[in-house]
């Protein structure tokens, strides 16, 4: 877990110390411009990542499916020429003598 603490020191007499917040330590109040960048800063984050992983689905999916046809061509090339190969094979026919019996 952290734990962030923030220690301010105030040297001076206590009716010059002020409250320390977020507006009163920049000295300005919150826009409407920065309320709205803060409120949209989640959901445009998210959007980026939905976005991303979108993007990347479609770039891999782009990359995969040409990659998988060209396989697949290959791999049925290498089949037919396998059995071309198959069938131009020689066969031979021969005839075993025994020569046990003319001893």
């Amino acid at each position: 877990m952290l734990k962030i603490y923030k220690r301010t020191i105030h040297i001076g007499t206590p009716e010059h110390i002020q409250r320390l917040d977020s507006s009163a330590y920049y000295g300005q109040k919150n826009s409407v411009s920065q309320r709205i960048s803060s409120a949209l800063t989640i959901p445009a984050m998210i959007a980026g990542a939905i976005l991303g992983t979108l993007m990347f689905s479609i770039l891999f999916a782009v990359l995969l499916i040409p990659m998988g046809v060209i396989g697949f061509r290959a791999w049925r090339l290498m089949k037919i020429a396998k059995q071309q190969a198959r069938d131009q094979s020689i066969d031979a026919e021969f005839t075993v003598i025994d020569d046990r019996d003319n001893q």
